[in-house]
């Protein structure tokens, strides 16, 4: 009776799922701040992050409560809120023949070797999109989960890579290149199966998101 009196107050455990970019601030400050709000409330937060196929497989298997990653594919049926953009840019090593460039047209790196995410990453949709937008085939020499796996084989001269915008790139001996065309932003989502039911602290949290957030290409408030 009790844990029914506290489900019913808002009280509870939350689990998410996230993409590990989203672990640096994104997801932290929202769950920070949703507790500041709540300081009277008894809440608890899981955090588990991976590549968007095993959240989205987590989240089907009931693992989640709400995930946060690239749109999951129309066959699973899940709801899926825009939350947050990344910028896609393109990096490549110290010394490269494209290295002495601010801008790149997506097409001038089809004679280079690339290092691609792989097929389990969501981010491997956007960017095979943006290829196919320009009618160009890459060069995939290696494939990998890891964003930040991609930035230090390109870092030591394995290839070019298009990434989303992080800090660690500043850190690694890369030159990171704006993209001009074709068009270069990820949106991220916040992921849920309402065919299932949420326990009012997450539904509580969900809205607290969608509150605090706005479409893509905005603030987070």
């Amino acid at each position: 009776m009790e844990s029914i009196r506290r489900s019913a107050r808002g009280e509870g455990l939350i689990r998410l799922g996230l993409l590990r970019t989203l672990g640096v601030e994104f997801v932290p400050r929202l769950a920070s701040a949703f507790l500041k709000a709540h300081p009277d409330l008894d809440l608890q937060f899981t955090f588990h992050t991976g590549v968007t196929q095993s959240l989205l497989d987590g989240l089907s298997k009931r693992k989640y409560d709400l995930v946060f990653c690239s749109h999951p594919p129309d066959r699973l049926n899940f709801t899926a809120v825009p939350v947050q953009k990344q910028d896609l840019v393109l990096i490549v090593p110290k010394g490269h023949p494209l290295a002495s460039r601010h801008t790149v047209d997506l097409a001038e790196t089809a004679p280079y070797p690339q290092i691609f995410f792989d097929k389990s990453s969501g981010i491997r949709a956007v960017v095979d999109q943006m290829f196919s937008d320009i009618n160009t085939e890459p060069k995939i020499a290696y494939e990998t989960e890891e964003d930040q796996v991609i930035a230090g084989l390109t870092a030591q001269g394995f290839g070019i890579a298009v990434v989303p915008y992080m800090d660690l790139l500043l850190k690694l001996d890369l030159k990171i290149l704006q993209i001009n065309t074709p068009a270069c932003e990820r949106n991220l989502f916040m992921v849920h199966d309402s065919r299932i039911f949420l326990p009012p602290c997450v539904q509580h949290f969900r809205q607290f998101v969608l509150d605090s957030t706005v479409l893509p290409g905005q603030e987070l408030i």
